[in-house]
C-alpha cells in the first residue's frame, strides 16, 4: 500500500475490514505521525518511511520581494473566503494581490513562489504539506492553519493557529508589520531553514534505495523458502 493522505485509508476499504485480508500487508507513507496512525489500525503490517522531495529549484530571490501573497488551499471556498475576508477586513490593503498557486509546472511554480511576500496555506486534509516548506525553501514565510494531523517538520517555523477564523487576521498583522519594515526574527529563519533541510533528492534516494532493497531481498528469501519446501516434499 502507498499512503500519502492518511485520511483516504479507508475510503475503499469495507468496514471493519483489514489489508491483510487482501494480501496486503506492508505499507509505505510519508511521515512518521501516518506511520504512528498506521500501525495503531494495522499493527502486523510492516510501514515504511519515504518523505517527499523539496527541489533544489525553489529558491530565495536577490531582488525585493513583491506585495503579492501566495494562497494555497485544498477547498477553493476556504480560498475565496479568505481572501473575501481579507479585502474586507483591510480595505487600505486592496493593492496588494493573491497568487493562487495553481496550474503551473515546477519552474513557474517556484518562480512565482519565491517573488511573494508571505505565502497563505489551508489543507485539513494533508498528512505531509509540500507548499509550505518549499515556501520556507524559497525564504517566504508562512500563515497558515494546522492540519488534523500536525506534519513532522511543523515548529515555530510560520505563523500558525487552530482556529481557520484566525488566518486573516494573522495575514494583516504581517504585511502590516512588513510594510513598516519589521523582518523576521532570527530564530524563525533558522527554524524555516531547519525544517526544509532533511527532503532533499539525496536523501529521498537513499530511503527510496535502501526500503526497495530490503522489499527485494525479502521476496528473494521467501521464493527461496518455498523452492526449499517443495523439493523437501519431493524428496
Amino acid at each position: 500500500m502507498l499512503i500519502q493522505q492518511k485520511d483516504f485509508m479507508f475510503e475503499t476499504l469495507a468496514i471493519g475490514s483489514r489489508w491483510s485480508q487482501y494480501g496486503f500487508n506492508k505499507c509505505i507513507t510519508t511521515t512518521e505521525s501516518a506511520k504512528k496512525y498506521i500501525l495503531e489500525y494495522f499493527p502486523e503490517s510492516l510501514v515504511y518511511l519515504i518523505p517527499p522531495i523539496i527541489g533544489d529549484h525553489f529558491i530565495p530571490i536577490e531582488t525585493p520581494e513583491k506585495p503579492y501573497i501566495a494562497i494555497s488551499c485544498r477547498d477553493r471556498a476556504v480560498q475565496r473566503k479568505i481572501i473575501s475576508e481579507f479585502y474586507l477586513k483591510f480595505p487600505h490593503l486592496r493593492w496588494i494581490t493573491f497568487r493562487d498557486m495553481i496550474q503551473m509546472n515546477h519552474g513557474e511554480f517556484a518562480r512565482e513562489l519565491s517573488e511573494c511576500m508571505v505565502s497563505v496555506w489551508v489543507d485539513d486534509e494533508s498528512t505531509f504539506g509540500t507548499f509550505p516548506l518549499e515556501s520556507m525553501k524559497c525564504g517566504v514565510p508562512v500563515i497558515g492553519k494546522i492540519p488534523n494531523t500536525e506534519p513532522d517538520w511543523l515548529d515555530d517555523n510560520g505563523f500558525w493557529t487552530y482556529d481557520g477564523n484566525k488566518v486573516v487576521d494573522l495575514l494583516g498583522a504581517y504585511i502590516q508589520g512588513w510594510l513598516d519594515g519589521i523582518g523576521l526574527e532570527p530564530a524563525v529563519l533558522e527554524k524555516m531553514n531547519e525544517a526544509h533541510t532533511p527532503y532533499t533528492k539525496d536523501n529521498h534516494t537513499l530511503n527510496t534505495l535502501s526500503i526497495f532493497n530490503t522489499l527485494h531481498t525479502q521476496k528473494i528469501e521467501a521464493i527461496n523458502k518455498s523452492l526449499e519446501s517443495i523439493k523437501s516434499e519431493e524428496e
